[in-house]
């Protein structure tokens, strides 16, 4: 009898490990195309970085139904350097990284030509950040229209 449990509960342990495991499903609507990168280079010990948070919690908020990438360069240690070097090539923005290697900057990049066209900081209020942000968007819209 002892053997015959032992034998259930390792076949239930089987199943339960060889089934897939979902956690729930997610609605994705929209185009997925960004009209710009917004790109924090950021580092755990950065005193900036730190300041940047609520403003840019903010300004994520605030922006949540634009077509803005917001993201984040880790240069915290030489591990995440890496991968925030691998995810910048992959976008086509590394040359930013490089030339713009200082922690707590907020870089804004236009996704099509990968040009960096403003450079924010914590100096910046988070209205100030969503106007500027705002006015590149519109700015793209309208070089897109002109290209029709």
């Amino acid at each position: 009898m002892q053997a015959r449990r032992t034998l259930s509960l390792i076949a239930l342990a089987f199943l339960f490990a060889a089934a897939p495991a979902f956690a729930g499903t997610v609605e994705v609507e929209g185009e997925g195309t960004p009209a710009l990168y917004v790109v924090k280079v950021h580092a755990d010990w950065c005193g900036s970085c730190k300041a940047l948070v609520p403003i840019l919690d903010e300004v994520r908020e605030t922006m949540s139904a634009e077509p803005v990438l917001f993201l984040t360069l880790d240069v915290t240690d030489e591990d995440r350097t890496g991968q925030a070097r691998l995810l910048a090539a992959a976008l086509g923005i590394e040359e930013h990284l490089k030339t713009n290697n200082k922690t707590g900057l907020v870089l804004v990049i236009n996704p099509s030509d990968k040009a960096l066209l403003e450079t924010l900081t914590r100096e910046n209020t988070a209205d100030e950040m969503i106007g500027k942000i705002e006015g590149h968007i519109a700015a793209t819209e309208d070089d897109e229209d002109m290209d029709m």
